[in-house]
């Protein structure tokens, strides 16, 4: 009997010192930004790889882990430091056998490809076998599945697994061992497919849930300290610089710094941050520097709120898939009453035996997730991961699909739409947009980049000028010809640098009034020029929307930490019937909240860990394929191929999955009656009825891998727009 190191106490004095020993290792191979090891532990029997992958991404720096058992080695991907590679060992070098979980008989599950090639060989070969040792190998070969049903039996009652070992014993007792080896085999094989698709999903998202930094720096007497994460106070100033993330909530008190806050709010622009301004935990610094007034730590930070109701939602799912066990479990008591009554009318093992072979529970518990992994598998194809059947199911069910805007219906990068000369004789179009881009190709913001980008595409001259200042949090200062040209937000401009705007307040309006985001030029102290952008719009997303549409969707929704005009424009280009923008993650919680009171099913599509908690909350999440880890393990489905028309194919092969399963259904039941009447009258021997029976659940298993995918019109529709 396995059990936890991590959790239990061990019975013995050398179970304690075996618990308390280190795990050697040792590096096999390195190359900068990745390490191989071996790792002798990673041999022990039925040990939690994914919980020990778990604990190494939590490290910072960590990219990616992968863990080969048969190999006992990890390959580590990180970020080429040496401070992360120096963590990375110090983590492993830390960790104690009693560090490791293993994993209980209970916790199995998994039916190896290995004994299903051993049944399927031992059958084969049976009718050449002496009888005998064909006997003892059937025999051996079905114990397990006898013993669990007994076993379930003893601590759960009346359950699925007492069927399937009577629907097994019974042939075998009555010699008929071929038999009973073929049910055990396609029940084997059907658990087989249910264990390696739900693989995917993940065992241990705890590990995934934004791991806190290790360590912070505080100013503390003498100057800055780095300090555990776990010291960090409310009150302390919390240094951060560039390229760090935020590690607390709070009040910047002094600095300036341009913040990315994608990760939590959607927002795909960096925002400027200077004394006075909130910021938020998870924020990435892309520029500048900051001191933080510590408002929030620990897991009283946004992220961890977030995390915390991320669990809160995947538990309440955790209770309908038992609730849906127990419904599947009491079809078990219709076969044996069946059984029951037959016995009792004709006083026949043998009908009872021929009747318990055509029990209900094999189409039941094999028919549709054979039909759902079939449809997982094309759906992968079609760059989709469908993390189950109920994932299946409630995407088919949906009726409401909700979209937060940022990397899903955009690419969350920005283009350049209009330049608008306000000096159109001393600077033209292409004039003025050539001086935007020479100042601004010194800057890394994405309006820089688009500038920068959309300048080269026309093919302007670059303009010389004097070194560029950064004004941080507000845009940038050059001399032109000995002319200062002052390039930023209009608040910058304006209310700062006292250049006047307002007589173009017109145009200003119209663009913004478009969706698009303004930048303002100057030049001697006079306006001379606005830059529109606006984040761009995947190619087929108005395709999308219609798909969803035509596929019985009602409602289509936007979530947005945008501006509301912007949001507003984008909604009214692709028709949806809601908008809501300037958003914060506990707003989009409640939206969702509300739509679902109101009784509909919801879709949510997201891609940051701001989304996390709504895709758990909604009754199906869809995650895009450059989303962040949390929000990816939060969705019951993944989208593997970055475009959104993945959506309207998902939604598509989920339908095109439930109509297999109803069919399917249908005929199981009714084609199973009528074998069951057949078996009672005695018109069947328990080998025809197990034949017919298994037959046709073959059949409908090879019709729903047939039928699955997209159908037909919709797979044509996708090959052409691919």
């Amino acid at each position: 009997m396995g059990f936890d190191l991590a959790t239990e106490s061990p019975s013995t004095a050398d179970d304690v010192t075996l618990a308390r020993q280190a795990v050697a290792f040792h590096i096999v191979h390195e190359i900068p930004g990745r390490l191989r090891l071996r790792v002798p532990a990673l041999a022990l029997p039925m040990l939690d790889a994914e919980q020990l992958a778990g604990k190494l991404r939590s490290v910072a720096g960590v990219q990616a882990v992968r863990i080969n058992t048969d190999a006992a080695s990890i390959t580590i991907g990180h970020d080429g430091t040496e401070d992360t590679r120096a963590r990375i060992l110090d983590r492993i070098g830390r960790m104690r056998r009693a560090d490791l979980k293993i994993r209980h008989h209970d916790d199995e599950g998994e039916t190896s490809p290995a004994a299903l090639v051993l049944r399927l060989a031992t059958l084969a070969a049976l009718p050449v076998l002496p009888a005998r040792l064909g006997q003892m190998l059937g025999a051996a070969l079905i114990a397990p599945r006898v013993l669990k049903g007994v076993r379930s039996l003893v601590t759960e009652g009346v359950t699925v697994e007492l069927l399937d070992a009577l629907a097994v014993s019974i042939g075998a007792l009555r010699g008929g061992i071929g038999t009973a080896m073929t049910t055990d085999l396609m029940m084997g094989t059907g658990e087989y497919l249910e264990d390696k698709t739900m693989q995917h999903s993940t065992a241990l998202l705890q590990d995934m849930l934004m791991p806190n930094p290790e360590t912070a720096w505080v100013e503390r007497a003498g100057g800055p300290q780095e300090v555990p994460f776990a010291e960090v106070l409310i009150g302390d100033l919390v240094v951060v610089g560039t390229g760090e993330r935020v590690p607390v909530d709070g009040v910047v008190r002094s600095g300036r710094a341009q913040v990315n806050e994608a990760s939590v709010t959607g927002e795909s622009v960096p925002v400027g941050k200077e004394p006075g301004d909130a910021i938020i935990a998870g924020s990435l610094i892309e520029t500048g520097h900051v001191r933080v007034e510590a408002q929030q730590v620990g897991d009283a930070t946004t992220t961890a709120q977030i995390a915390r109701l991320l669990l809160d939602s995947l538990g309440e799912r955790s209770q309908t898939e038992r609730l849906a066990q127990k419904h599947a479990d009491r079809q078990v008591y219709m076969t044996l009453g069946l059984g029951a009554a037959t016995l009792a009318l004709t006083r026949d093992l043998r009908r009872l035996s021929s009747v318990f072979l055509v029990d209900y529970a094999c189409p039941i518990k094999l028919s549709a997730p054979v039909a759902v992994r079939a449809t997982m598998s094309d759906a992968v194809a079609r760059g989709v991961l469908i993390k189950g059947g109920r994932s299946i199911e409630k995407l088919a069910e949906a009726d409401t699909f909700v979209f937060d805007k940022t990397g899903t219906l955009t690419h969350g990068t920005l283009t350049v739409t209009d330049v608008v000369p306000l000096l159109p004789d001393e600077w033209p179009q292409d004039r003025l947009l050539a001086l935007a881009a020479s100042v601004e190709e010194h800057s890394n913001h994405p309006i820089a980049r688009a500038i920068v980008t959309e300048n080269r595409q026309r093919g302007a001259a670059h303009l010389d000028h004097d070194d560029v200042t950064f004004e941080i949090g507000h845009g940038l200062r050059a001399s032109v010809g000995g002319t200062e040209a002052l390039i930023g937000s209009r608040n910058f401009l304006q209310r700062l640098e006292g250049v006047n705007f307002d007589r173009h307040d017109a145009a200003i309006e119209h663009l913004a009034g478009e969706g698009k985001m303004l930048l303002y030029i100057a030049l001697g102290g006079k306006p001379a020029g606005l830059v529109g952008l606006r984040d761009e719009l995947r190619h087929d997303a108005a395709d999308t929307a219609r798909r969803l549409r035509g596929s019985g969707v009602k409602t289509l929704v936007m979530l947005t930490g945008d501006r509301a005009a912007r949001a507003q424009a984008f909604g009214r280009d692709l028709g949806f019937d809601q908008v809501h923008a300037e958003l914060r993650p506990e707003d989009k919680l409640r939206i969702l909240d509300r739509l679902q009171a109101a009784g509909h099913r919801v879709a949510f599509i997201g891609d940051g860990v701001n989304d996390a908690p709504a895709l758990a909350r909604a009754d199906v999440g869809l995650s895009m394929p450059l989303g962040a880890d949390i929000a990816q393990a939060a969705a019951d489905v993944l989208l593997l191929d970055d475009r959104i028309g993945a959506v309207a194919d998902a939604r598509d092969v989920s339908r095109q999955a439930m109509r297999i399963i109803s069919s399917n259904s249908t005929i199981a039941i009714g084609f199973n009656s009528a074998l069951f009447l057949a078996a009672s009258l005695g018109l069947l021997s328990p080998v025809a009825a197990a034949l017919m029976h298994n037959g046709s659940t073959i059949a409908l298993l090879v019709s729903a891998i047939a039928r699955a995918g997209l159908p037909p019109d919709q797979a044509r529709r996708q090959a052409t727009i691919s």
